[in-house]
Parts: C-alpha cells; sequence; structure tokens
C-alpha cells in the first residue's frame, strides 16, 4: 500500500506530514490506512444512480423470494419465460439496429416457447422443442424468401442464446431438492460479482480489460468481480453449514470456492459478448425496461452464461 507523504510547516513535530496525534500507535499501525483504501470504494457506491439501486433493492428480494418458496415454481417458470420473451425482443431489435432483417417475431415465439419447455418434468423435452424450434424457424425463413445467411444465423443464435440459454435457470430450478438453493446461489453470485466488477473498477481500474468491446472494463473490476462472487459463496456456504440446511449440494469448501471463480468468470464473459453485440449495432442498451440498468439483456446478460454451466455441474449430482 502506497502512502502519500507531505510536508507541513505549520506544525513544526509533524513527521511525514502525520500529526504526533495520527502517529504511530503500537507496531506497524497506521491509523487511517484501512480508511484510506476504503475510501474511494465508498465514493463510488455513493456515485451509484439513485434509478439504479432502486432498481436492484426491489428486484433482487422479491426474485430471491419466488425463486426459494417451492410452491411458486410454476410462478418462477413463467417469470423466467416473460424475461427471455423481452430478452428476444431486445436481441433482434439490436440486429434490426444493425440492419440485419430476420424473421423477429418467429425467433421471439420460438425462443420463449423453449423456456416454457423447460417447466415441465419430461426429461429431453426441452432438447426436442428447441430442435423442432430451430428447423420450423429455418423453414420460415426458407418460405418468406430471406435466403440470408445473415437473417438465417441470426434468427436461429437469438434462439439458441436468449431462448435456450435462458431455459437453463428453469432446469435449474426443477432440479430435485437443491434446485431453488442454486438458483439463489447462481443469483447472489452473480449480482454480487457484477456490483463488485462495477465498484473495483470503476475506483481502481487501470488496466484495460477489452476496450474494443467494453472500454470500461477493467482487469482490476474483473478481479473485483471474482472476490464479490467467492464472498458470496463464502457466505452461502456459512449459511448452508450452520443451520444444516439441505437446500444446496454437500459440496466440500474448495468446490464451492472453485465454482465462485467459474460463475463470475463466465458471467462476465456473458456480459462482455453483449457489449460486443450493442457495440456492432451502435447501441449503448439493450432497452430501458429497468430503471438505471438498461434493458433485460443488460442486466440477464451474465446469467445466461452462468445458468447452463451451473446446471451441467449440479444437474448429475442431483438426479
Amino acid at each position: 500500500m502506497a502512502v502519500v507523504l507531505r510536508r507541513d510547516r505549520a506544525d513544526e513535530d509533524a513527521v511525514a506530514g502525520l500529526s504526533q496525534a495520527a502517529s504511530v500507535q503500537g507496531p506497524c499501525r497506521v491509523p487511517g490506512a484501512a480508511t484510506a483504501l476504503w475510501r474511494p470504494v465508498m465514493s463510488a457506491c455513493v456515485r451509484i444512480p439513485a434509478a439504479r439501486l432502486l432498481t436492484a433493492l426491489v428486484l433482487l428480494p422479491v426474485m430471491l423470494v419466488v425463486v426459494s418458496l417451492p410452491a411458486l415454481r410454476v410462478v418462477f417458470a413463467l417469470v423466467a419465460a416473460t424475461f427471455v420473451f423481452q430478452g428476444l425482443r431486445e436481441f433482434y431489435a439490436i440486429a434490426g439496429a444493425r440492419g440485419v432483417v430476420c424473421e423477429r417475431w418467429a425467433g421471439i415465439f420460438a425462443g420463449t416457447a423453449v423456456a416454457l419447455s423447460a417447466m415441465l418434468d419430461a426429461e429431453g423435452l426441452t432438447a426436442l422443442v428447441l430442435c423442432i424450434a430451430l428447423l420450423a424457424l429455418c423453414v420460415v425463413e426458407v418460405l418468406r424468401g430471406r435466403l440470408s445467411i445473415a437473417g438465417m444465423a441470426t434468427s436461429v443464435f437469438g434462439v439458441v442464446y436468449v431462448g435456450w440459454f435462458g431455459a437453463h435457470i428453469v432446469l435449474l430450478h426443477r432440479l430435485p431438492q437443491v434446485g431453488p438453493g442454486l438458483v439463489v446461489l447462481l443469483i447472489l453470485t452473480v449480482a454480487l460479482s457484477d456490483s463488485g466488477a462495477y465498484l473495483v473498477g470503476s475506483t481502481f481500474g487501470r488496466h484495460k480489460l477489452a476496450p474494443e468491446v467494453s472500454p470500461n472494463k477493467s482487469w482490476e473490476g474483473a478481479a473485483g468481480g471474482v472476490v464479490f462472487a467467492v464472498l458470496a459463496v463464502l457466505l452461502a456456504y456459512g449459511v448452508h453449514g450452520a443451520m444444516n440446511w439441505e437446500g444446496l449440494p454437500d459440496w466440500s469448501l474448495p468446490a464451492y470456492l472453485g465454482l465462485a471463480v467459474a460463475l463470475s468468470v463466465i458471467g462476465q464473459f456473458g456480459d462482455l459478448a453483449e457489449s460486443a453485440l450493442k457495440r456492432d449495432a451502435g447501441v449503448k442498451d439493450s432497452g430501458a425496461i429497468f430503471p438505471g440498468h438498461g434493458g433485460m439483456l443488460d442486466r440477464c446478460d451474465s446469467f445466461l452464461f452462468a445458468a447452463p454451466i451451473l446446471y451441467y455441474i449440479a444437474a448429475p449430482w442431483a438426479m
């Protein structure tokens, strides 16, 4: 830690700009050092727009309640499908801003159907619906005479990126016994990772992570996101052990820490992927449905990448 030393002529007893009252007290103790370290972080917290903070304070608790109650499983699936529907609308709007002509509404309904199919318990049904949806989408493209590689690829990609990836949040929630707990863990880990990346990056960010994709993101912010994700998982692990809660898998602490790092890293890649789409289309936000946060894709881009990873890690253990 660097300590900036300055001279103070008004106080002849000062040593390196520190008065006697503020001089070292005890061995290797520098009063105010910790405060100096955290002051920029607290300043960054204060700079968070009120609309952004209010949206998070309202949305996060509501989602956690809906996720946690087993009686609301169908409600959660419908909410997730609604999120997918809006996310698909925003994705195809971004493609339209780029000048790509594709089957927008066919893609929206196909992707939403994939997400809705995940609420049923039939094994393999979601993959079957995805296959049928993509085939139907290609047929519609051909029948409409839109034989554009860019248009067909965009139509298909939207269904996979938003519909198929988003369906894994519902699939994860339906895992026996541990599903709701894992979704809570996913929300806390990814949300705190995003917040940590924002706070640390805006305070200490010096080295650009991907300047051509997202100029404001830094390596320091990425590291902060990982640290905050680890803290979230440690909190969940502590509650799991202290309360003997069976809502999470009985994995070791190193396994949970590795999971925290993986979810944070893949979630940040999801954020960068959506930033690349917006940058290519020349748009700042995917929408404006969440005040201070932008659109649905802006809020859920990290979850779209992290949810499938967590599902395929947990599914073999839970089945």
